[in-house]
């Protein structure tokens, strides 16, 4: 019964970091939230940190530092600026002590409280060089100086027999070598192809020299223009970059018969999305025609057939003695022409402007009218004629 009455009444409090990347150039705070297991307020209590540490190092940066307290947001803060740290990763441990001796009985503080932070910065590129000499009189090299704050480009020329220097510190806010995570050169032809280089680091400077000679085969003996890049990054670098620091034209021995090709550069995927060359037609010229006068020649000699039909008629004396007299039969008889008429009109058409699928889906519905109406018609004729005969 004893414990359940002390779980009861044991409420932990947790303590943490409402951001765990704080910048130096903004002059951040670090701040420290303490709230119940239950997100509700504490009793008055001081946040200590006990100690700071960078995390690849067991030594401390700082110990024993009080944290204020903001009464209005119920945060705990310290102004990490005046304290001199430097940027990078810090492992960072915290004490609860609460003000009242006898909320120790209601409140569980849980000892000391550890949380990992990022410091970040800006990282000054000094003593930046680059230069190229001969193989054997790297002492007496001519270096240009590189102000990498600003959009300078240099232009450098060699040949295969001469090396190419680049030196630089990488500083930190309070003065410090920084070691970034990535630092690499890279060179690119005009033809895209790329070669990217590590950088080597000392205690003080990164350098690398890049002796053209024992480089022909890698740059596959292609002469030209080279484009030299640098990339620097690193988390705790709030000024990482690639930059173009400018160019280099190489002058590489002619290739030998088995030297290796350049690689085939890989294809954008986004470039089947962007505009398309245009695309030129070039039509058939339209053959050539005969004269007009011959074909309304033509035309005369079709219609004659025609001419010589309705003559044929005249001579051998049409008449309507079948036609029906009464007002049905007569109805259905003007309807049944009419339908054949609509079928000739419905061929010429075809001739002229409709296409296969259009005439034959008219035909089709011609087709049933005239089957209906050409069935009474007939057959009325049919019981006409039978009439006379039997009388």
């Amino acid at each position: 019964e004893g414990f359940f009455l002390w779980y009861r009444i044991s409420i932990p409090l947790i303590l943490s970091l409402p951001a765990t990347v704080l910048s130096l150039t903004s002059k951040d705070q670090l701040k420290v939230e303490v709230t119940t297991v239950f997100g509700s307020a504490t009793p008055p209590l001081t946040v200590n940190l006990v100690q700071a540490s960078s995390y690849d190092k067991s030594t401390p940066v700082i110990e024993n530092q009080k944290l204020h307290f903001d009464t209005e947001n119920k945060i705990h803060y310290l102004d990490i600026l005046p304290l001199k740290i430097d940027v990078g990763k810090y492992t960072l441990e915290f004490e609860i002590s609460l003000h009242d001796p006898e909320n120790l009985n209601i409140y569980a503080t849980g000892g000391r409280a550890n949380a990992l932070a990022f410091l970040t910065g800006t990282i000054k590129v000094d003593k930046a060089q680059i230069g190229v000499f001969d193989s054997d009189a790297e002492s007496a090299a001519t270096m240009q100086k590189l102000d990498l704050s600003q959009d300078n480009r240099i232009s450098l020329a060699a040949n295969h027999l001469q090396r190419m220097r680049l030196t630089f510190q990488l500083v930190t806010p309070l003065g410090h070598n920084f070691k970034p995570h990535q630092v690499f050169l890279k060179l690119r032809h005009e033809s895209k192809v790329e070669h990217i280089f590590a950088l080597e680091s000392s205690t003080k400077q990164f350098k690398i020299i890049l002796d053209f000679l024992g480089l022909v085969e890698k740059f596959y003996y292609l002469s030209g223009r080279y484009e030299i890049e640098l990339a620097i990054g690193d988390a705790a670098m709030e000024n990482s970059f690639l930059r173009v620091l400018g160019y280099i034209d190489l002058d590489l021995p002619e290739p030998p018969e088995k030297a290796s090709r350049p690689p085939p550069q890989p294809v954008d995927p986004y470039s089947r999305f962007g505009p398309k060359p245009e695309i030129s037609h070039i039509f058939r010229s339209p053959e050539k025609r005969p004269p007009k006068e011959l074909s309304f020649a033509f035309l005369a000699l079709t219609l004659i057939p025609l001419v010589g039909f309705l003559i044929g008629l005249l001579r051998l004396g049409v008449n309507f003695k079948g036609f029906p007299s009464s007002s049905v039969p007569v109805l259905f008889s003007i309807l049944f022409h009419a339908g054949i008429a609509a079928v000739l009109l419905l061929y010429g058409l075809f001739w002229l402007k409709l296409d296969l699928f259009t005439t034959l889906k008219a035909l089709g519905l011609l087709g049933i009218f005239l089957i209906f109406v050409g069935h009474r018609t007939l057959s009325q004729l049919a019981s006409t004629s039978a009439k006379l005969k039997t009388n």
